[in-house]
């Protein structure tokens, strides 16, 4: 029950954990998600959804609202993401690799002990290179090649067995030379009645390139794309073990520059050009104090502080050829929006172990964000639009967990928690949206269990869940020609009266012998707006009251299959297979107005293909990704009018790579 949507390059991506998803525009110049994304602790959710990261730990998907233990409050749930740590090995890796599509990547990773037992430095880089799969058959040439590079470099200090200070900088650029998208061919009505006059029928442009799924590789711009990101942050966390409890300090800076740049109107013909450019900041510091090791009661109290920041420029022009009859290099529409959101919580959670087997989880969290905005529009040059607000939320979330374990039976557990996400100012006033629009709320019920079979050799874990979604937060875009045959733009936000979401989960992992491994993971989920008669799609105002969310497939399953043998008394080889399945999802709003393709993407299954060999340095794997090259999209976006809406297609990818280690583990 964990999916997501792309909406044509790689760090941007809206990911959806049991149908709770951001249905919010990712390109806003505030960046608040139904989901958090931390680093080490720190939320980097402001900069990025899909971060660049080498050198990792582990990755846990907590499911269900989160915050009375740490970090931010989330309605949906927190992808928690560790990486490895300095320490007192010498230890080295390098690796390289090639694939499809002029595909190579390199990379390194250093550990350093510096002084013993006390201060040791890690630093590890990656960069990739790909031509991509898309040609733009223009002149001008390009396509979807991209550029991807990344650093980081941390230190740990351990003056004494009692303190633990680690300090992170990390790095990130990538660019790609178009947004990742082909024309479908198909026009929304807004489309259709402000460049092609209302006139019915296949009326898009196929521009020499034609329509997906027919076309799933060439585009036709006449002006050169940039769409890209670059990020940057630094975090700390400090620890002190008292002797019954432990002060943690975490806080961090990140600072995101996202742009889009070049054509706008998908087409060969010189009509529209944008400037997008989003600049984002935030800064926090949360500290904690927690009791130590089991006794009777746990406990764990802290408080965060913060402030995120985002700033908006997005400019479109008129072209050579504009439909709209107007000088080159003018204005089209403007939008220019300044955010800001400062915000405060305190948190805490409590753990009876009432005996060896039951245990009560109590927790709350107490939330104060004050959001302001200052923003303009404009339509060929005239102010259309202006909103100078500051609103300010307040919030109470508990939490409540009951378990049940002993070694015979495993864990058995019900929950009920709350989740809360603020609401906030429109970025400009329009008489279609309310000046403000309102928090969400979310209510989480689960039952699950989790336990080990056959001696430990399967595993399961098994969930079923109901959530009770409030004032659902819906973004609103859509454009008409005004009586003084103005172009306006309305975009904003509303909020869904509400949504319920419902599932179940199983996950098997199973040693069927000492070198067969098989899983699965099954996840069932139905997720519907609740009573919403009023919701403002495209232009109109249709009763949407009973249909699926957005990014919310009945279905996802995968199962894997991995089979390792040693090889001789040096080296290992192993055999990986997996199977990926997800049905049919709305993967825009515009599905609800449409209830069609493209806007409802199609199941697909996916399969996946690995083997290697290696020994403790080094290791060779060979890939092949989607190995039956499955036609599938994700997404579908409104973004060129000419050839229609954009989907970005599937591909296969596969490769080769190396990797050499020298030194200690690496762990």
């Amino acid at each position: 029950n964990v999916s997501f949507t792309s909406l044509g390059s790689r760090d941007r991506k809206e990911i959806s954990i049991r149908g709770i998803s951001n249905q919010l525009d990712p390109f806003r110049e505030g960046r608040q998600l139904t989901y958090a994304m931390y680093i080490d602790e720190f939320n980097v959710a402001v900069g990025t959804s899909n971060p660049e990261i080498l050198d990792l730990e582990r990755i846990e998907v907590l499911r269900g609202p989160q915050g009375t233990y740490f970090g931010r409050n989330s309605v949906g749930g927190a992808i928690n993401i560790t990486t490895k740590k300095p320490n007192d090995e010498w230890f080295g890796e390098v690796g390289a690799g090639v694939g499809n599509n002029g595909s190579y990547e390199g990379h390194g990773i250093f550990n350093i002990p510096m002084i013993e037992n006390v201060l040791a430095g890690r630093v590890s880089g990656q960069i990739r290179r790909t031509d991509g799969w898309i040609q733009n058959i223009h002149p001008i040439g390009g396509g979807n090649d991209g550029e991807f590079n990344t650093a980081r470099a941390s230190l740990r200090f351990t003056p004494n067995e009692r303190t633990t200070w680690d300090l992170t900088y990390s790095y990130t650029d990538g660019e790609e030379g178009m947004r990742v998208g082909v024309p479908t061919g198909f026009l929304t009505a807004t489309w259709r009645a402000v460049y092609y006059q209302n006139r019915p029928g296949n009326v898009a442009n196929p521009d020499g390139v034609g329509f997906y799924p027919d076309n799933r590789d060439r585009v036709n711009f006449n002006t050169p794309q940039r769409v890209g990101q670059e990020y940057q942050y630094a975090s700390t966390r400090f620890q002190y073990d008292f002797d019954a409890m432990s002060l943690i300090a975490v806080g961090g800076w990140l600072d995101s520059e996202l742009f889009n740049l070049g054509d706008v109107d998908g087409g060969s013909i010189d009509a529209f050009n944008e400037f997008r450019n989003i600049d984002r900041g935030s800064k926090s510091g949360e500290i904690r104090l927690q009791s130590r090791d089991r006794q009777t009661l746990e406990w764990s109290v802290g408080a965060i502080y913060g402030e995120d920041t985002g700033n908006l420029s997005a400019l479109t022009y008129h072209g050579r050829q504009s439909p709209l009859n107007r000088p080159a290099g003018t204005e089209v529409t403007a939008a220019l929006t300044d955010t800001e959101t400062e915000y405060w919580a305190a948190f805490a959670q409590g753990t009876w172990n009432i005996t060896d087997a039951w245990r009560l989880i109590v927790g709350g969290r107490y939330s104060q964000e004050d959001v302001s905005t200052f923003g303009i529009t404009r339509s060929n040059g005239i102010l259309t639009g202006t909103n100078d607000r500051t609103t300010s939320f307040s919030d109470f979330s508990p939490r409540l967990t009951i378990s049940y374990q002993t070694p015979e039976l495993g864990l058995v557990y019900a929950t009920a928690s709350k989740g809360f996400k603020a609401g906030g100012p429109q970025t400009s006033g329009t008489v279609q949206l309310r000046n403000e629009f309102d928090p969400e709320e979310l209510w989480n019920y689960e039952l699950g269990w989790k336990g080990e079979l056959l001696d430990s050799r399967l595993r399961m874990d098994v969930a079923a869940f109901y959530m009770d979604w409030s004032d659902v937060q819906q973004f609103i875009r859509f454009q008409f020609i005004d009586s003084a045959g103005l172009l306006r733009a309305v975009t904003g936000i509303a909020n869904a009266a509400s949504a319920r979401t419902m599932g179940a989960e199983v996950s098997v992992d199973a040693a069927v012998t000492s070198d067969l491994r098989v899983g699965a993971q099954v996840g069932y989920l139905e997720a519907k707006y609740g009573n919403y008669p009023n919701a403002l799609i495209d232009g109109a105002v249709i009763n949407v009251s009973g249909k699926r969310l957005i990014n919310a497939p009945k279905w996802t399953i995968s199962t894997y299959a991995e089979y390792t043998r040693e090889l001789g008394s040096e080296y290992e080889g192993f055999l990986r297979a997996e199977w990926n399945r997800r049905s049919e999802q709305l993967s825009s709003t515009f599905a609800l107005r449409y209830e069609v393709w493209p806007f409802i993407a199609p199941a697909f299954d996916v399969f996946n293909f690995r083997v290697g060999i290696g020994n403790d340095r080094w290791d060779v794997n060979a890939y092949v990704e989607n190995a039956f090259d499955e036609e599938f999209f994700t997404n579908a976006y409104e973004q060129a009018f000419y050839s229609g809406v954009q989907v970005e297609p599937s591909t296969r990818h596969y490769g080769v790579d190396v990797r050499f280690r020298f030194g200690g583990s690496g762990s």
